[in-house]
């Protein structure tokens, strides 16, 4: 028989408190604090301002006054301040910032037996990377936390349970409050002691629980039995848990019934981790979640309203893939490299892109369609423009900057990657300028499409080839990189009867996007590893020499040479046969060979 240990109260060492009405947020603090380390812990009071909107410097006074009234009584509180696009964008960012353990949200009263949330405390309850505490208080004037004469816990064994008792024993801990445990039994026919025992089980494994008041409560309802057991002066305290859902926190009519009806103050706590997760599981849980900006429902809404207008081909998108194409042609056909990044400041290609990404991830056919036909289009401008440009510049010459793009290599598909990922990131981040991962993304597709057409009206297939297969390759790796920044930061499928069919549509178009990207990855890994062989051969076989620059295509391989001894017919042989002899297949070498001359 294993002998249950128990554990002392686990208090936080770092509380975030967002305030911004000086008349509830000295309530709001000193809860904080005294669900705080008793030493070691102390409270960061957190003032959200809105991004390109005007310092409420009448709010923030009153806010600072606040604060250091607090720090006078003791309290080691700190005001920080948070700038984002929204206020729980703000509280968020601000709890993974500052690696809070515990967050206290106030929570308005009920307004004539109504339950009012608001968008605040919901978006940041659903996403909240820590331990959080919704606090709803009736208590007016000078009574404080101090002054609860009860903490009544309903319990009754489950999950939620025990996140209730260690919260409230954590509390009366740190107050002269009583706690009381109850468990209200609906059926008149069950013996008490089946009451007790669920008690019990919710204060397993929580130390100094001698002074915790047991009874069991016959009602006709559990919310009636809590209430005929507290007054004015109780404060209640419910949890909830990972394992149970949200929404039926939010909405359980025993939550929402003893938020309107209950005479005092009432605590409602979520636990970050589940109660049943080993030591190791919860930090590892509490890792992933700090460092997983999660979006908000309203976010999650307005990046899919985003994503339906960006996906349509607007006269804006057209008019800005036009120039850049010109402007893209232009640069390659000069080589100039300033030219070619004024063109990816103005292509508009990320927009679709990127709705297709969300289509994707969220199994929205219709989205997906006009972001491809979107995409089409713009593929379709860029190429035309590029072919024109080509033929009205006539030129034989293929710069430096065309050829970059008609050899695609692993670092392409890296830079794609990472072009889709923070293409993902900015568009579902209002703090970030979009135009950054446009410039991104525009750097990945437009200089490759307006090379496939500068090439077609060169007659230059090979170019245009290995262009396209980079244009291609880098289409998939942006699409697929978005999809996957999108799903970690929460945009998962609807739940709608169409839900399945769509998914299992998305997840195959899926598939065919990666196999050709896992084929291009492994064909690029493959070409790298001979080159690599290749270079090495004939730095060991021209040792006293150079090698400048090395061309593998196939088996056909080139090779520059400087050297100040003079390389023979022979000399390319005996390489070539080493070569053979290494690759395990017939080559063909060819060496240009530099003389150097030194005095």
């Amino acid at each position: 028989m294993t002998r249950n240990i128990e554990t002392p109260p686990t208090y936080a060492r770092r509380v975030l408190v967002p305030v911004a009405n000086p008349v509830t947020a000295p309530g709001l603090i000193r809860l904080a604090w005294k669900l705080s380390d008793p030493d070691q812990g102390s409270v960061l009071a957190l003032f959200v301002t809105l991004s390109g909107a005007e310092v409420n410097e009448t709010g923030f006074k009153a806010i600072t006054r606040v604060v250091k009234d607090a720090q006078e009584t003791g309290i080691a509180v700190k005001l920080v301040t948070s700038t984002a696009s929204s206020v729980a964008r703000g509280i968020l960012d601000a709890a993974r910032e500052h690696s809070v353990a515990l967050m206290v949200l106030g929570f308005q009263a009920p307004l004539r037996g109504k339950i009012v949330l608001g968008p605040v405390v919901e978006s940041v309850a659903r996403t909240s990377p820590c331990d959080l505490v919704v606090f709803r208080n009736l208590w007016r004037g000078q009574k404080t936390i101090d002054g609860t004469e009860q903490i009544i816990l309903p319990l009754n064994g489950s999950d939620n349970s025990r996140v209730a008792a260690r919260m409230g024993m954590a509390l009366a801990g740190r107050t002269d409050a009583q706690p009381k445990a109850i468990y209200v039994q609906t059926d008149p026919d069950l013996p008490s002691w089946f009451g007790l025992a669920r008690i019990e089980a919710s204060l397993t494994g929580i130390s100094d629980t001698q002074r915790v008041q047991r009874q069991v409560i016959q009602a006709r309802d559990v919310v009636s039995g809590i209430l005929t057991r507290c007054d004015e002066n109780d404060m209640i305290v419910l949890g909830f848990s990972e394992r149970s859902p949200l929404d039926r926190w939010i909405y359980d009519n025993v939550a929402q019934d003893m938020l309107a009806q209950a005479p005092g103050p009432v605590m409602l706590v979520k636990n970050a981790t589940s109660e049943r997760m080993r030591p190791s599981q919860r930090l590892w849980h509490q890792m992933v979640t700090r460092f997983s900006p999660r979006l908000t429902p309203s976010e999650r809404t307005d990046v899919i309203r985003q994503a339906f207008e960006l996906s349509q081909p607007e006269i804006n998108f057209i008019v800005l893939m036009l120039i850049s194409s010109v402007l893209a042609s232009f640069g390659l056909l000069e080589n100039s490299t300033a030219v070619i990044i004024g063109a990816m400041l103005v292509a508009p290609l990320m927009s679709p892109l990127m709705s297709f990404s969300i289509g994707l991830i969220q199994a929205r056919l219709t989205l997906m369609r006009t972001a491809v036909l979107t995409t089409l289009l713009g593929a379709g401008i860029g190429l035309t423009v590029a072919i024109v440009a080509g033929l009205l510049v006539p030129t034989d010459v293929i710069t430096s900057e065309m050829q970059a793009r008609g050899q695609p290599n692993l670092l392409d598909m890296g830079i794609a990657l990472a072009a889709g990922m923070v293409g993902a990131f900015a568009m579902a981040r209002k703090d970030i300028p979009a135009a950054l991962a446009g410039v991104a993304i525009a750097a990945a597709l437009v200089p490759p499409l307006c090379t496939v057409g500068l090439a077609i009206a060169m007659g230059e297939v090979a170019l245009a080839t290995g262009a396209s297969l980079l244009f291609l390759i880098n289409i998939v790796s942006i699409s697929i990189a978005g999809a996957g920044v999108f799903a970690w930061l929460g945009l998962t499928p609807r739940s709608d009867s169409g839900t399945w069919r769509n998914l299992l549509i998305s997840l195959f178009v899926l598939l065919l996007l990666a196999v050709p990207l896992a084929g291009a990855g492994v064909e690029a890994i493959r070409i790298r590893q001979r080159t690599s062989d290749v270079l090495h051969v004939l730095q060991q076989q021209f040792e006293h020499g150079e090698v400048i620059d090395i061309e593998v295509k196939d088996w056909e391989i080139s090779a520059t040479i400087r050297s100040a001894d003079p390389i023979v017919k022979r000399d390319v042989q005996e390489a070539e046969l080493v070569l053979e002899d290494k690759l395990g297949h017939d080559v063909d070498l060819e060496i240009t060979y530099w003389r150097s001359i030194t005095p």
